[in-house]
């Protein structure tokens, strides 16, 4: 794969070129071992922890307090509250080539807690559901009741129930990489199940069981379970394995996957790969008597090099085969991101991708260069 040729080997002369400058603390290994280390919730995301806010304010270039609305609305100690507004705008090819803005996360987040239980809720627009409009314009994306073993901490035993995104794979924030669109794991996914995962600092294990959405119309019709695993081999090096298993009214699917992640301290890196080999198996239907079982792959490796305190930049390639007995029907894509963290509730970020189709045979290549803004309440 050329572009994938390229693109690895840009990281590797970004690593031989960079200077010394303090690490950024968005993926493990550079700050720390655990998302518990920074976020509430035991897959990261959303909330921050008093950890979290103080990196937010160390990362950033102008620093401001970290607290939700800088802490000028006061919260009694057992809530949590906090939220994440982003819009982007730019250019995309697809292949029609379009200017377009558009708001991309408008959602508040709450965290009651009281002793080892806490009750999570995210609140937020949603685009109407055909037939049900009044009902589906706003929506909580994820809602769900857990108990931790050590209250406050970031190890332990953490049990819960609710909607959520079933734990599985690097679980990046960049929705459009194929590990997670393709993955198991993609945008708007979440739904009802139950969590169970021990997390310490030198490994931890996550077990989801889930149904398919009975309430509104889901992204995935899908029920299933999914376990992953990691282990950190050294302070600066983890190696993973992760299944799936899921089953809907038109196919089955058996995900079986592995994942590792490298800090390069002295070159301000972190390398992260994750790849998966997929099982679908089609029912026959009255419109598909034939079925199927195609053989799938997913992949991606990103190189994060840190800049200086506030800047950070991506450089990922992935790689997408839906069907391995079919040529020129894979996707390949070069993603560059720049993030600029201004303040320690605003970042501005410009994110590029290339992708192609069969290396340019299987039809026309697509990409888009956005800017993105990004207000953390």
């Amino acid at each position: 794969m050329r572009a994938s040729l390229i693109a690895l080997a840009a990281l590797f002369v970004i690593a031989a070129a960079s200077g010394r400058a303090a690490a950024y603390p968005q993926f493990q290994l550079t700050q720390d071992q655990t998302c518990t280390g920074c976020h509430l919730s035991p897959a990261g995301g959303n909330l921050l922890n008093e950890n979290g806010l103080a990196v937010a304010e160390s990362m950033s270039q102008l620093g401001t307090a970290p607290e939700f609305f800088y802490g000028k609305v006061p919260t009694p100690g057992w809530l949590t509250l906090g939220g994440d507004l982003r819009g982007a705008a730019g250019f995309i090819s697809t292949p029609e080539k379009v200017l377009a803005s558009f708001p991309m996360q408008i959602e508040l987040y709450a965290a009651a807690t009281y002793e080892s239980f806490s009750l999570h809720v995210n609140f937020g627009p949603r685009p109407s559901q055909f037939g049900n409009r009044a009902a589906t314009s706003v929506w909580a994306r994820e809602h769900y009741l857990m108990w931790q073993q050590e209250a406050g901490g970031s190890s332990g035993v953490y049990v819960r129930a609710g909607r959520f995104m079933p734990v599985f794979g690097l679980r990046l924030a960049e929705h459009p990489v194929y590990v997670r669109r393709f993955g198991g794991t993609p945008l708007y996914a979440e739904t009802y199940g139950a969590h169970v995962a021990y997390v310490d600092p030198k490994f931890e294990i996550h077990a989801t069981g889930f149904i398919e959405d009975p309430l509104i119309s889901p992204v995935a019709h899908d029920n299933g379970a999914a376990l992953y695993a990691e282990l950190r081999v050294s302070p600066t090096a983890a190696v993973g394995g992760e299944f799936m298993f899921t089953d809907s009214e038109d196919d089955k699917k058996i995900r079986a996957g592995a994942i590792g992640k490298l800090a390069i301290p002295a070159a301000n890196l972190l390398l992260q790969t994750e790849i998966q080999f997929v099982n679908q198996v089609i029912d026959t239907t009255p419109t598909n008597p034939v079925g199927g079982a195609p053989v799938q792959l997913v992949g991606y490796l990103l190189g994060s090099l840190t800049l200086n305190d506030f800047l950070l930049l991506d450089i990922g390639v992935g790689h997408y085969d839906s069907n391995v007995r079919i040529k020129e029907m894979d996707r390949d894509s070069v993603d560059v991101n720049l993030h600029y963290f201004l303040t320690s509730h605003v970042e501005l970020s410009l994110t590029n991708r290339f992708e192609m189709i069969g290396l340019g045979k299987g039809g026309p290549s697509s990409g888009y260069s956005l800017v993105q803004l990004h207000y953390r309440l």
